[in-house]
């Protein structure tokens, strides 16, 4: 049994309804004695760990517990924030503008809410108040944005798990090009009717509440498509999940250009193209198996064998183990 005790936080999704997630898993191999919840609040000893998933405004009860407490009285606090914020000065790309949804959230103060604004406020009032004592973030973009605002955080890229993005089945890929994700955002809605305009045979679902889109289900999909593409919420945005689906699945991903996409490198394991140019550069791909075969090829050993969730893991705890110590 290992030194500490780490309880994990994290909001519930359906792929791990009824699971252990990745992270849950892999600590528990290492040794950790652990507890997953979904929100407080916690019955946590000081010596212990709190490790929030995600985002820390889908967590607003346990938040307040633990801002209500002395660094003294309260366990060591971790937040690994894989979600939007605003691009850094150094991309020079526009702030976002929101959709009407996304504003709804705000004034309902909604924990659902994930836009770039909130989850900037919500960092940024957190950690005035002290939390967490250690700040991760899953992009160097995120981490660009964080420093110019004189916020400590350190980079580790969100890993691949097999139980989390899939695996290669060898299907029959008879899906030409896809686009899986949430439909509800007016910039993807109308990138979509333009790429079909444009003659692209395009199949795009996706929902965070239908299990038709999660685990097996969403596995055997990937691997029927030859192309995922990414059409991001935001221009610039990196979409570390959804090009870990594409690459663990080996359907070749096409996306939009991506702010300091590391650790995918463009031309290598994926294709970047803009709007007006998908369309060509689909169609290119389709038309050559051989190099399309050749990026999958790349990807996929980078998220099974480089980019993993287990390098993560254990990235963050030796970060954990150096500021206790």
């Amino acid at each position: 049994m290992q030194d500490f005790p780490i309880t994990i936080c994290s909001r519930s999704l359906p792929v791990h309804r009824g699971k252990r997630g990745p992270v849950t898993s892999l600590l528990e191999e290492a040794g950790y004695q652990v507890t997953r919840v979904v929100d407080g609040p916690l019955e946590v000893a000081a010596n212990g760990v709190v490790w929030i998933l995600g985002n820390a405004n889908w967590l607003p009860v346990i938040c307040r517990q633990l801002a209500g407490k002395s660094r003294h009285e309260r366990p060591f606090v971790v937040f690994w924030h894989t979600e939007p914020l605003p691009p850094p000065k150094a991309s020079g790309l526009p702030w976002p503008r929101l959709h009407l949804r996304e504003i709804a959230k705000i004034l309902l103060r909604d924990p659902r809410a994930t836009d770039v604004y909130t989850n900037y406020f919500c960092l940024r009032r957190l950690t005035g108040k002290g939390l967490p004592d250690l700040l991760v973030v899953s992009t160097l973009g995120r981490h660009e944005f964080l420093v110019e605002r004189d916020i400590a955080a350190h980079w580790v890229p969100l890993g691949y798990d097999p139980s989390s993005h899939g695996h290669d089945m060898g299907l029959p890929r008879d899906i030409e090009a896809l686009f899986l994700g949430a439909l509800e955002i007016p910039r993807r809605k109308r990138l979509i009717k333009r790429l079909r305009r444009c003659g692209v045979n395009l199949l795009a679902v996706g929902s965070w509440s239908d299990p038709e889109y999660w685990g097996e289900n969403r596995t055997r999909l990937l691997n029927r498509t030859k192309i995922l593409l990414n059409i991001s919420r935001h221009p610039g945005n990196l979409s570390d999940h959804r090009l870990n689906l594409g690459m663990a699945n080996k359907a070749l991903v096409i996306s939009e250009p991506m702010y300091n996409p590391a650790p995918y490198v463009p031309g290598k394991h994926y294709i970047s193209a803009t709007i007006e140019e998908m369309p060509e550069v689909i169609s290119y791909y389709l038309a050559h198996d051989d190099e399309r075969e050749r990026i999958v090829t790349e990807g996929h050993r980078l998220v099974t064998q480089e980019v993993t969730m287990a390098r993560s893991v254990s990235c963050i705890l030796e970060l954990i183990r150096e500021h206790i110590n």
